[in-house]
């Protein structure tokens, strides 16, 4: 009797592939944890631990450091650009030991004293920086607000306010020079009271804006920008502005930003009361200032004044400032205040138009 078997034609086994171990952290004074480094900056390095979460540990208090992951190493004092930076930047698997970090690279090892380390970056991450630009609809940060008060009785009041800023910088690291950067921002403050027998009191503004920066150097940059503003408190239908000019950021760190900036512009303003339009040629000089404070508190500043060099009595101001408070995660609380000076605003009209906000906060990250 013949047995036969069927045979199948078999490929190559697939070779499962290595896991890679966990990253060791061993402290000055002997103890020691596991799990994964993520980065490192000059004042310590970020660790993940299953046991104790996310950590941040000054680099006095790190013995040694092992890992497997590629990682790439800044200097300080390095000026990089995007495309020197891999020249310059070495990558590979790093160790930290006696004060100094040391890197794999291909063409041999690479050691640097931890004090001159200015931070230490997932490879992926530095690959993406350099050679993966964010597309139009990514990179862009900033806030979203809104604030609703209701009022029922004898006089029935409603009151809506709300607010979008967006920024998109690129590259969108810190660590490369700046190229341009992109700005849009609206806001809005709607409100209305009335009273049976009595003619309903409306107020509307709203203001919005956007910009385009292009860098010439760290701090300073050109710009061209639009606005256009709606007040019908002051008589003001719409008032437009499309201009370019110069900017210089005066301070930037991780605590605050300070800029200032002027520009030459055409604006037009349309007036609800008759014979008043205007066509002006004009400057806007502003400073804008952005702090963090303690507990993750920010404050966003904005003042600035506007001269028209054709007619001289129409000249205007604005200044906001707002106070964001986080409560969970990415949604906070805020309380603000806008002021609005228009010098030729229409006879019956005050000059001055002042709001004070508050709402719900809503933070947006770049993706």
């Amino acid at each position: 009797m013949l047995i036969s078997f069927p045979l199948f034609a078999q490929g190559p086994v697939a070779k499962p592939e290595a896991s890679k171990s966990p990253d060791v952290l061993l402290f000055v004074n002997g103890e020691q944890l596991t799990g994964e480094f993520e980065s490192a900056n000059a004042d310590g390095i970020t660790f993940k631990s299953a046991m104790v979460g996310e950590l941040k540990v000054s680099w006095k208090n790190v013995k040694e450091l092992r890992t497997d992951k590629d990682f790439a190493l800044l200097s300080k004092n390095a000026k990089l650009t995007r495309r020197g930076a891999v020249a310059v930047v070495p990558q590979g698997t790093i160790t930290v030991e006696d004060k100094n970090i040391v890197v794999a690279t291909s063409g041999g090892p690479k050691t640097v004293p931890v004090a001159n380390a200015d931070r230490i970056l997932d490879a992926k991450a530095f690959d993406k920086a350099l050679n993966h630009p964010p597309g139009v609809l990514n990179g862009w940060q900033g806030t979203a607000t809104g604030g609703v008060s209701l009022v029922r009785a004898t006089q029935d009041s409603t009151t809506l306010n709300a607010a979008i800023h967006l920024t998109r910088a690129t590259p969108g690291v810190d660590w490369l020079p700046p190229r341009n950067r992109s700005t849009v921002a609206y806001t809005q403050s709607y409100g209305n009271t009335s009273q049976a027998g009595m003619d309903t009191v409306k107020t509307n503004i709203f203001h919005a804006q956007a910009e385009q920066d292009q860098y010439f150097s760290q701090r300073l940059y050109a710009f061209r920008s639009t606005t256009f503003d709606h007040d019908f408190s002051q008589s003001l239908d719409l008032q437009q502005a499309y201009g370019a000019g110069v900017g210089i950021t005066l301070v930037k760190n991780a605590l605050q930003e300070l800029d200032f900036k002027g520009d030459i512009h055409y604006e037009k303003e349309t007036f609800f009361v008759a014979g008043m339009d205007q066509n002006l040629v004009g400057s806007t000089f502003s400073q804008s200032y952005l702090r963090h404070l303690t507990k993750g508190i920010a404050l966003n500043e904005l003042a600035s004044l506007s001269p028209s060099w054709n007619v001289e009595n129409a000249y205007s101001a604005h200044a906001n400032a707002t106070l964001v408070f986080p409560v969970y995660k990415g949604l906070g609380f805020n309380l603000g205040g806008v002021d609005d000076y228009l010098n030729n605003a229409p006879v019956g009209s005050k000059k001055n138009s002042t709001q004070v906000t508050t709402g719900i906060t809503y933070s947006f990250k770049p993706r």
